[in-house]
């Protein structure tokens, strides 16, 4: 090597050692202009530097520093006070001893995760030929001093969980409001305005199309007796089948977000678990505490959108009215757990309903009355609570009614009866003005031992609460059948 190259290399390499020397603060996307803090609390803030190496955030609502030290692997973390919700934005400024980066409009709020598949994906301009009810106005008259924002995690699998994900956050403006999941757009819109015009902030990790297991961490599947021997091969997007591998998207998709402090998580997804509805009812709770576990947040909420009736499963149509009973028990094997219906918004034959604003609107019902006490009222629909067997009929009792179950007189659709043989009977069934109560009628059974209601792949919901409504689709024998 002549002497003239080696100056050359050796040059290189002082370069890089300058250059690692001083290597500037990195921070995840989801740390970035426009980013929604959760409001009074301590929320995290982290990314890398130097081994070794002090780091400082400054924030603009108090005059601390946030000090902390960045581990052997260059990584750091620190939490931050944050203030009531505010509408002005604020800067938070993080630095080391060589560099400085400067977040700046950052709005002090609410922030959910929400996570799912399509139902939970498709955006407030809808799919091809798949609308979504109201949408335009939505987007048309969207302005960016509006505070919610929304962050997207870009599509991707993995093997192992990873530091980054690709995204945003957008402002409330045309375009952003248009690709958000139309689902939180409503969520979030609803829920600003009754808390007086709050920031909100919704991080939306979702796929259309993926069962439970994919969102699941390698841990939680071994737990749940998941096949995982090839959790650990390298994977892309063309792998075959990656989707139905355990964690792809809990690695990729959920792990770079959990370090994010967030008041609580919104799912909609079940679609794909309906060939397994009993596989599904064991997964859920460890699916549940997994992502509990990976914010460190304690038990946080959990609210959950059932899937709406439709008519064209095929085949797996079958296991749906027991997918919808196995989704309403979640409630009582998980705490702090809560179903929106939606037996009165489903679509005969889209698997996409139209109307997303309800169930927007109804997961907002479940935060605000058990997140912020702005909602005395109701929040599910009516829930069974017993029946009482009265000669040839049963009398049936609900709680969450908000009063008492609707409508009076008017024969109810979506009833079936059974007797000591078990085998169900369409039945007929009233709210009668008389005594209020549900009573069910079935001519082919002599003595009623069980009713079950919503059990069939579509139907029109019937029964209401006092509010409007759906019950929650039920076996008076609490079974899941």
């Amino acid at each position: 090597m002549t002497a003239l190259k080696k100056r050359i290399l050796a040059f290189a390499a002082g370069i890089a050692t300058v250059a690692s020397a001083n290597a500037k603060i990195e921070l995840p996307t989801l740390m970035s202009d426009n980013m929604v803090l959760q409001q009074q609390t301590d929320a995290r803030l982290w990314g890398k530097a130097n081994a070794g190496e002090k780091v400082t955030a400054k924030v603009s609502w108090d005059k601390n520093k946030y000090t902390t030290t960045a581990d052997a692997d260059g990584k750091w973390s620190l939490t931050v006070k944050t203030p009531e919700a505010s509408r002005e934005a604020q800067t938070i400024t993080i630095s080391d001893n060589d560099s400085k980066v400067s977040l700046t409009d950052v709005l002090i709020g609410e922030v959910w995760y929400c996570s799912g598949q399509s139902n939970m994906e498709i955006p407030l301009r809808g799919y091809n030929h798949q609308p979504i009810d109201g949408a335009l106005d939505v987007i048309l008259t969207a302005r960016e001093d509006k505070p919610i924002r929304m962050f997207t995690v870009e599509k991707g699998v993995s093997s192992t969980p990873v530091d980054s994900c690709g995204g945003h956050w957008g402002k409330h403006n045309q375009k952003e409001v248009a690709d958000c999941s139309a689902t939180e757009y409503f969520f979030a819109d609803y829920l600003s305005e009754v808390l007086g015009d709050v920031p909100v902030g919704v991080i939306i990790s979702v796929w259309g199309g993926t069962q439970v297991q994919a969102w699941m961490s390698r841990a939680a599947a071994e737990e749940a007796g998941l096949d995982v021997s090839l959790i650990d091969e390298a994977v892309d997007r063309s792998t075959p089948d990656v989707l139905l591998r355990p964690s792809v998207l809990y690695n990729s998709m959920a792990a770079p977000v959990l370090p994010y402090t967030v008041k609580g998580m919104l799912w909609y997804q079940g679609e794909n678990n309906v060939y397994h509805p009993d596989e599904y009812e064991r997964l859920m709770p460890i699916f549940v505490q997994c992502m509990r576990d990976g914010f460190g947040l304690g038990d946080i909420p959990f609210y959950y959108v059932q899937v709406a009736p439709c008519d064209t499963y095929g085949e797996p149509g079958k296991n749906l009215g027991k997918l919808r009973l196995v989704q309403a028990k979640l409630m009582e094997q998980v705490k702090n757990c809560g179903m929106v219906v939606t037996m009165d918004i489903g679509d005969r034959i889209c698997i996409h309903p139209r109307n997303k604003k309800d169930v927007g609107k109804r997961l907002a019902y479940w935060a605000l009355a058990k997140d912020y006490s702005m909602n005395d009222y109701v929040c599910s629909g009516p829930i069974f609570d017993h029946m009482v067997q009265d000669g040839s009929r049963a009398l049936l009792y609900f709680r969450n009614t908000g009063g008492a179950v609707s409508p009076l007189e008017e024969w109810l659709d979506g009833f079936e009866a059974a007797g000591e043989d078990g085998v169900y009977h369409p039945a007929r069934a009233m709210v009668e003005l008389a005594t209020g109560t549900l009573t069910v009628y079935c001519d082919e059974v002599k003595e009623i031992k069980k009713v079950r209601y919503g059990y069939r792949p579509y139907f029109e919901a019937s029964l209401f609460d006092n509010f409007g409504l759906p019950a929650t689709p039920f076996v008076t024998t609490g079974e899941v059948e």
